[in-house]
């Protein structure tokens, strides 16, 4: 039996289901690299809404420090996932809006947020940004073995090693 090559398992995850035709990815990128992008700007950016909403939900001091360090570190990334989308010429459309997928952080789940308080915000928040956190260390490690465009397997180490992180500092909020 054969063994699903890492890229083949992001390009799965994240085309599954996915009615939206994509124009061939330009020479120096591949299909995925492509799904990688389409895929991790959208959750990095949800991801980025439901930590900026932990100041003002949280009631633990540990929440509050995790967002904190958090936040930074997701509008940095953000801010160069979006430059490599726009560098690989896709458009900022995400593609996947409304899917239910591992580690996204949904509209309905940032409806909830919103709406909690305290010690349920606190609970569901971890549950989210570590599901989140795990997931793009799974898809930069897909992107790192089967991407062709060498700064953006760059980026997804750093994406990757970011996640790590999150996923250790969230762990310690529990």
């Amino acid at each position: 039996m054969r063994r699903l090559l890492p890229g083949a398992v992001v390009v799965a995850l994240t085309m599954g289901g996915c009615a939206a035709t994509a124009a061939p990815p330009p020479p120096a990128f591949n299909a995925t690299d492509v799904a990688w992008l389409q895929l991790v700007v959208p959750m990095t950016e949800h991801a980025l809404a439901a930590a900026r909403l932990a100041p003002d939900h949280a009631s633990s001091a540990a929440v509050r420090s995790a967002a904190a360090a958090v936040v930074p570190a997701q509008e940095g990334l953000l801010a160069r996932l979006k430059a490599a989308r726009d560098r690989a010429g896709l458009p900022a459309a995400d593609i996947h809006s409304g899917h239910k997928m591992p580690g996204m952080v949904t509209e309905a789940d940032l409806v909830a947020l919103r709406t909690g308080r305290g010690a349920e915000f606190d609970g569901r928040w971890v549950a989210l940004l570590r599901a989140h956190a795990a997931q793009v260390v799974v898809l930069a490690r897909g992107e790192q073995a089967s991407g062709a465009d060498a700064e953006t397997k760059r980026l997804a180490g750093e994406v990757g090693a970011e996640g790590a992180r999150e996923e250790k500092r969230l762990t310690k909020t529990t």
